[in-house]
């Protein structure tokens, strides 16, 4: 019995050496930091450290194409995705996760935005299982599948993200669940996708599941595959009108968690904005007003 408690307490002080002994490493695109690229920081971190990226816009060589390379490791925005913002200018994607990542590596509170190439332009999930939560991902174009996002042999969870925008020539403008994939998503916006409809779902496997994600409007359809009825399909009600980039929902939004089918915020941003009920009025009584 005593064996068993000592090999009890060496367990937890183990594990408490260990939490520990986690670093935080900061990016700043600014300077003054540990790093000045995504993938610097990446590449400073350990299994169970956090990188932290400063607000700015993340562009360039490092800022695109950003690799996780098999780490658990959690990169996070300090201000969220409206502040925080990858801008893969057309000439690459913005995360890969491609080397057995599992869902202790997690991607949280990002814009990824045009993101160009033949899958996956937002995020390439291929052999992988992250995390990722809270983060738009925006005019992200394929020549192939998964404009958004491409997943393949995996087992990711995708929550709370807007994904608006986005494109495919062979399927998934929004995301692509692709051959031996489990994913499991939900509380998502999958709107607007200019082609290759919201999902497709040609090879994903029992297991996968969709749950309270609004996809509407997007050309090629707003099918749902292997979800609940608790999915729906009407506008978000963004603040910002088409092409502002302003993600936010109105107070009445159906993807706000008091009107939404699963009573739980849906999307990357909660509600932000307000509409002000007006009464039409003439111009002549405009006018009389200054007399």
């Amino acid at each position: 019995m005593r064996k068993l408690l000592n090999l009890s307490v060496f367990a937890l002080v183990l594990s408490a050496a260990s939490a520990a002994s986690a670093t935080t490493w900061h990016v700043d695109v600014a300077g003054g930091a540990d790093a000045t690229t995504i993938q610097a920081g990446i590449n400073l971190a350990s299994n169970g450290d956090i990188v932290v990226v400063a607000p700015g816009t993340y562009t360039g060589v490092g800022n695109r194409n950003i690799n996780f390379s098999g780490r658990s490791i959690t990169v996070m925005s300090q201000s969220g995705p409206q502040v925080t913002i990858i801008d893969c200018q057309g000439s690459g994607l913005g995360f890969q996760f491609v080397t057995n990542e599992t869902t202790a590596a997690v991607l949280d509170g990002f814009t990824i935005k045009n993101g160009a190439a033949n899958k996956g332009a937002g995020l390439l999930i291929d052999t992988a299982s992250p995390t990722i939560r809270f983060c738009v991902i925006t005019n992200c174009n394929v020549t192939g599948i998964g404009g958004g996002i491409s997943v393949k042999k995996g087992d990711p969870n995708i929550y709370n993200c807007t994904l608006d925008g986005n494109g495919a020539a062979l399927g998934g403008g929004g995301i692509n669940l692709g051959a031996q994939s489990h994913a499991k998503l939900w509380q998502n916006i999958i709107c607007n996708s200019t082609a290759g409809g919201g999902v497709n779902c040609f090879g994903a496997m029992a297991g996968t599941s969709l749950d309270c994600n609004d996809v509407y409007n997007n050309t090629g359809g707003n099918a749902v595959c292997f979800g609940t009825a608790t999915n729906f399909s009407q506008d978000p009600l963004y603040c910002g009108i088409p092409g502002s980039g302003n993600f936010g929902l109105q107070q009445t939004s159906p993807c706000a968690a008091t009107y939404s089918p699963c009573l739980a915020a849906v999307g990357a941003l909660g509600p932000q904005c307000q509409v002000t009920a007006v009464q039409p009025t003439s111009w002549g009584s405009v006018k009389a007003m200054y007399r």
